[in-house]
């Protein structure tokens, strides 16, 4: 049927995005663009619909984007122009995430880079639209990020109510499982502890694009926390060498100026 369904596909080359529509029934058809009124899926040209209750999956395409193209610029820090990308793609399909969609993954790549980007409400948004989706891992992970964002808002018994919720989140990923119970466990006041997970980063994740730079930047401010503004200097240093003109660096220079009474690189 796929095969059959290619020269669709082409044509709906230049729209935001195409989706192939199956039923329960086997059937498949392809639509520019989903039009869902109440509880139907009207086919294109609006002359026939098909009720939800028949739609076993939906498979959207966008023009241009795949999950292997923001996995490559997620790695190589092109996060704001990702998360422009995506907000034009995905944010006209993010409606339809109630639906079974392969919606999913795509707005978990919107959240990390709404997340980094310091995008607080859009972030918000899309962890409303991947709860809507009812899948697990992808809750778990979107909880993950909610959780950092209320540290970062100051709201630390908020953030460990949320962390407690999320069901497995070494299996959403275990340096991001390390850096969230390090920064849990340096709002609670045990720096010693907060160290043994920074430390288990940089022994085991040095190499994780995502993870290591907070990482880094958590030491700092345990070596800050623990009153050793020696240490706290060294790791802001490699903060500033490792990530020029980015917000560790700046976030460095802060650190290293508050520890020594100099920010230069």
């Amino acid at each position: 049927m796929f095969i059959v369904l290619a020269p669709v596909w082409a044509a709906f080359a230049q729209s935001e995005y195409a989706a192939k529509v199956t039923l329960n029934t086997g059937q498949s058809f392809v639509v520019p663009h989903l039009d869902v009124q109440g509880e139907r899926l009207m086919r294109t040209g609006g002359t026939s619909s098909v009720a939800l209750s028949m739609v076993e999956s939906i498979e959207f395409r966008f023009t241009g984007v795949s999950l292997s193209m923001c996995e490559s610029m997620f790695s190589h820090g092109d996060r704001k122009a990702l998360e422009g990308v995506l907000e034009q793609s995905i944010g006209p399909a993010a409606q339809f995430c109630s639906l079974p969609t392969n919606l999913g993954p795509y707005l978990l790549w919107w959240l990390r880079c709404q997340f980094w980007n310091g995008s607080q409400a859009g972030a918000g948004r899309t962890i409303g639209y991947i709860r809507q989706t009812g899948r697990p891992e992808l809750i778990d992970a979107a909880g993950m990020y909610f959780v950092l964002m209320l540290l970062d808002q100051d709201k630390p018994e908020n953030a460990r109510t949320v962390w407690e919720s999320v069901a497995d989140p070494a299996a959403v990923s275990k340096p991001m499982t390390a850096y969230i119970q390090g920064r849990l466990a340096l709002e609670a006041g045990d720096p010693q502890r907060a160290m043994r997970y920074a430390a288990e980063l940089a022994a085991f994740y040095r190499r994780d694009e995502e993870w290591m730079p907070p990482a880094t930047l958590l030491e700092a401010q345990i070596y800050q926390k623990m009153g050793q503004p020696l240490k706290a200097a060294a790791a802001a240093e490699e903060l500033i060498l490792a990530y020029p003109d980015s917000q560790w660096s700046e976030q460095g220079r802060k650190i290293k100026m508050e520890s020594t009474g100099t920010g230069g690189g």
